[in-house]
């Protein structure tokens, strides 16, 4: 059975990997919304900034391709989140059975 001291360095340990997937997720979100937006606007460019009559098609939308490697990422770094997560969960819950114990123990004496 793993040590109180250990439970505390790994639950700290799995917050900050947490924090830091959660800060690359929103990171590569803001990218991808920026690189939709620019994309939207040099299409509104090169049709001189007339509303009306956009087309947007679907060979328009396979220009977004360049924006593929960040949704690869944004997926990885949400799986990477999702383990770490599940792990905190798992230490959080080893603790909360150490305080029983110890409670427990506490009682019966």
């Amino acid at each position: 059975m793993a040590k109180k001291s250990e439970i505390r360095k790994n639950t700290k340990f799995y917050k900050q990997e947490m924090r830091k997937w959660e800060l690359r997720i929103l990171i590569l979100l803001i990218l991808i919304i920026i690189g939709i937006g620019c994309f939207y606007l040099l299409h509104l460019k090169a049709n001189n900034w007339i509303f009306s009559n956009l087309p947007l098609n679907t060979y328009d939308f396979s220009k977004l391709t360049f924006l593929s490697p960040f949704v690869f990422y944004l997926t990885f770094s949400v799986k990477q989140f999702n383990h770490y997560k599940k792990q905190l969960d798992l230490y959080k819950l080893k603790a909360t059975d150490f305080e029983l114990i110890s409670q427990i123990r506490l009682l019966e004496k």
